[in-house]
């Protein structure tokens, strides 16, 4: 109960698969279908390549939209279309770009050589993302990671949200790798701390749980509940601690 609508050197060998045309394309799963272009297979069952050139489906309720050298191995796993992209394993998706790959029910928008590979994570775009945290979000920007569960890098560069819950909006080389930190852009800052906020500046560090930089250039919030507003040089190292801003200031103590 094969079919084969028209074009030159095409294969339909399995029930009701079905190539329509094109040149070259082989359906060999049963229930699978090739629409048209050149030396595309779809050799799982019920799958689908609507066109393109040299793009492979296999396992089951696969799909390829289009494009090239696109693959789609996965079960339920789709690729619409691009360059050398891959959805591999189940229900994984790659929108389109260039050298993208999407597994365990995990998704890529586009862009160039991005990754997503843990359950329902996400990169949205940009170039050289990595989402491997499950439900983890990379909207865009380039070299950016966001490797723990439930975190997100919303863009910028070479930003990495490693811990759960949390977050780095965008900015450059920034680090949120305590529970639930953040870092809202800047460059170079760290929050390590559980529920610790940088808002942005240069090269600030907080370091303990519940703690806060507002901003400014190399400051320290090293203990529990301590706030730093901005300026340049201060330390908020005890309990409680409070410096609104200026320079080279140190709260250490209770009085």
């Amino acid at each position: 109960y094969s079919f084969v609508g028209g074009g030159c050197n095409n294969t339909a060998s399995c029930y009701f698969s079905t190539v329509a045309g094109g040149q070259c394309n082989i359906a060999s799963g049963c229930n699978s279908t090739v629409s048209g272009g050149i030396c595309n297979s779809s050799v799982g069952d019920c799958n689908t390549i609507s066109g393109g050139y040299l793009n492979c489906t296999s396992q089951t309720y696969s799909t390829v939209g289009g494009g090239i050298l696109n693959i789609s191995d996965g079960n339920y796993s789709t690729v619409g279309g691009g360059s050398c992209n891959c959805s591999t394993i189940c229900a994984s998706t790659v929108s389109g770009g260039y050298c993208n790959t999407a597994s365990n029910y995990s998704t890529v928008g586009g862009g160039c050589c991005n990754l997503s590979c843990n359950y329902f994570s996400t990169v949205g775009g940009g170039g050289f993302n990595i989402a491997c945290g499950c439900y983890s979000n990379v909207a865009g920007g380039y070299c950016n990671t966001a490797c723990g569960d439930y975190s997100t890098v919303g863009g910028g560069w070479c930003n990495t949200a490693s811990s759960y819950y949390s977050t780095v909006a965008g900015g450059y080389c920034n680090l949120a790798c305590g529970n639930r930190s953040t870092v809202g852009g800047g460059w170079c800052n760290t929050a390590s701390g559980y529920y610790s906020t940088i808002g942005g500046g240069v090269c600030n560090i907080v370091s303990c749980n519940y703690s806060t930089i507002g901003g400014g250039f190399n400051n320290l919030s090293c203990n529990y509940f301590s706030t730093v507003g901005g300026g340049s040089f201060n330390t908020a190292s005890y309990f409680g601690s409070t410096i609104g801003g200026g320079y080279f200031n140190t709260a250490s103590s209770y009085y």
